[in-house]
């Protein structure tokens, strides 16, 4: 293979790469919030100090997804963690809409 050759399959590879830890992150990241909603939902159902230390347990376990997550964006080239970090962003600005539109209802 020509050095032109090598170098454009090697682009290729780390798209593959980023497309992946993309993938994993926002699977990481959809399963936490679905931990934190059904966590959430139940523990509303029972007493009060169980709503508490459900929640925590549920954001702590978020922190450690995105602790996670930015442990593996970190391990990226500069290029690659801005387009990581961008569509990170993305997900958790949706996420932050949900939460506003389920707090609008409630206020209603």
């Amino acid at each position: 293979m020509s050095k032109n050759q090598d170098s454009k399959e090697e682009i290729r590879d780390l798209l593959r790469t980023v497309r992946e830890e993309v993938r994993k992150i926002t699977r990481d990241l959809a399963t936490a919030t679905q931990g934190v909603v059904e966590s959430t939902e139940k523990a509303v159902r029972d007493v009060s100090p169980k709503v508490a230390a459900t929640l925590d347990e549920a954001m702590k376990e978020v922190s450690e997804s995105f602790h996670r997550a930015m442990g593996n964006i970190d391990k990226q080239t500069k290029t690659q963690q801005v387009k990581l970090l961008r569509s990170y962003k993305s997900v958790l600005l949706k996420q932050a809409d949900i939460i506003e539109n389920r707090l609008r209802k409630l206020s209603e």
